[in-house]
């Protein structure tokens, strides 16, 4: 049997990945790279085949028989050269800090994962991890503090088994009335209208909350879908600046098209994609959830038992305050109240902001070594503690403190996730490396090598490391890009 590739480049991660891929679902007697793809010896069922990831199809005597990813990928990829990640639903809405999809389904296949069998995300952000497992067959759980990720990954998933007709339906009515609609809607004098008029037009946001209006009136059940769809749009018509991860007045125009015409635009490439991944699919997929919930608080009686494997990309250390581009969605959601915005950010694990009891207790948790960190973590964030100068502002001196809340939730998140494993499940997470300027001098953080050390020390088998290339970044934030990433390969003892 040929595998051939799909037409477009490869990172060399991503064939390596092909090659686990076809060790752990066809265990071929050898495998051959040709021009097109890789010839594997062995008598393989396409079914077992088109459950490949990284290949278009299979040639076997019978001909081609695509995969399918492949299937899944050309529907989304609007006839462009290059690898499709916004494919089915993950294209519903921008989501910074999201990962690759392919990434997910490879590692799905490599840890042998079956249609039926459950699989955990405790950091789940947007749901990718959970809608592979949708395509897969799997039930997926994942878990978030962020009430806006939670909320996307459930409208993802909420869009993915409804029949694209039901969507469609809805989008006609959204039309008529929209088109019609002449309504002012007034905005009830609270934190959330003065939060939304400070960053809004006073016709612009009229028209914001005429959509949500009729979304609320005539969507249903099915409103999270279409809401989703237009909190995309928000930033773009609002006045913060839609390039910047940052919250920054914008000096560029606002878009000429009316908000309401831009949502009902784009609408129906959503559906789609959907449509053609229902239409590989079906509909009667898993009911795979996103829970608003720290995965420190998640009990098995809630998922109804362990499960099978895990998969995520966890928060970065002291990463960029991703929530900031999404606070005009969490605010016009009423998912959270606008004073209770930093207080949350603060919470995120990774998060750069110390606010409350934290600026108080974290110097002398540090000290102390309070939550019992591996001598090699604990001394790292000691002898940066060392290293601060005078020249070091107060985010650089806050670096050692928070470096060492991070390690600390993580090590908890690692005992967290084993009490809710099978014995023997496996644990994959895509960890970025970490730097930060203390002292005058440049220092880089193998994050994955610690967050191993700490998964580690609370019981889990290390299996392997294995560094992936990363896509080089452009715009604002380029200098704190991650450049470097590792897939961290767990086993549950």
């Amino acid at each position: 049997m040929r595998l051939t590739w799909h037409n477009y480049r490869y990172y060399p991660y991503e064939r390596d990945l092909a090659s686990r891929e076809i060790m752990a679902l066809l265990s071929p007697e050898s495998q051959l790279e040709v021009d097109d793809g890789i010839e594997v010896h062995k008598s393989v069922s396409s079914d077992q085949a088109s459950r490949l990831t990284y290949f278009s199809g299979a040639i076997n005597g019978h001909g081609f028989v695509p995969t399918i990813q492949g299937q899944l990928e050309v529907a989304g990829r609007n006839g462009m050269k290059k690898q499709a990640t916004r494919y089915s639903v993950h294209g519903m809405h921008e989501y910074k800090g999201k990962f690759n999809p392919q990434v997910v389904r490879a590692l799905l296949n490599i840890f042998g994962v079956q249609p039926g069998q459950s699989v955990l995300d405790p950091f789940c952000g947007s749901g990718t991890t959970l809608v592979e497992c949708a395509h897969l067959g799997a039930s997926g759980v994942g878990t978030d503090i962020n009430p806006f990720a939670v909320t996307v990954a459930n409208a993802k998933l909420l869009a993915l088994r409804t029949p694209v007709r039901t969507l469609q339906e809805i989008h006609q009515s959204l039309s008529k009335a929209l088109t019609k609609s002449t309504r002012g809607t007034k905005l009830h004098e609270n934190a959330r209208s003065a939060y939304l008029q400070s960053w809004f037009d006073t016709d612009i946001l009229d028209q914001v909350e005429s959509a949500r209006a009729h979304i609320l009136d005539l969507a249903g059940d099915f409103a999270p879908v279409f809401l989703i769809i237009a909190s995309n749009l928000l930033r773009d018509y609002s006045q913060q600046d839609p390039g910047d991860l940052r919250i920054r007045r914008r000096k560029s125009p606002l878009p000429d098209k009316p908000f309401a015409t831009a949502f009902l635009d784009a609408v129906p490439p959503f559906l789609e994609r959907i449509e053609a991944a229902q239409d590989i699919l079906g509909t009667d997929l898993p009911r795979s959830k996103a829970i608003l919930r720290d995965v420190s608080e998640l009990k098995r009686h809630e998922v109804g038992g362990l499960f099978d494997a895990a998969i995520t990309s966890p928060p970065y250390a002291m990463a960029l305050p991703y929530i900031d581009t999404q606070r005009l969605s969490l605010v016009w959601l009423e998912l959270l109240d606008p004073n209770r915005i930093l207080q949350l950010e603060s919470e995120l694990i990774g998060s750069r902001e110390m606010r409350g009891n934290a600026r108080r207790t974290l110097p002398s948790q540090l000290q102390d070594n309070r939550d019992d960190l591996p001598i090699q973590e604990a001394q790292l964030c000691l002898d940066l503690h060392s290293a601060l100068g005078d020249k070091d502002g107060f985010r650089r001196q806050a670096v050692p403190m928070l470096l060492y809340r991070y390690f600390a939730a993580m090590k908890e998140s690692f005992r967290s996730v084993k009490a809710v494993m099978k014995p023997g499940a496996p644990y994959g997470l895509i960890v970025g490396h970490n730097h930060s300027t203390i002292g005058g001098v440049k220092r880089e953080f193998d994050t994955p090598n610690h967050l191993a050390n700490l998964a580690l020390s609370v019981g889990w088998q290390i299996e392997e490391l294995v560094p992936l290339q990363t896509y080089r970044r452009y715009g604002y934030h380029v200098s704190n890009a991650v450049a470097a990433e590792t897939l961290i390969i767990l086993r549950n003892t």
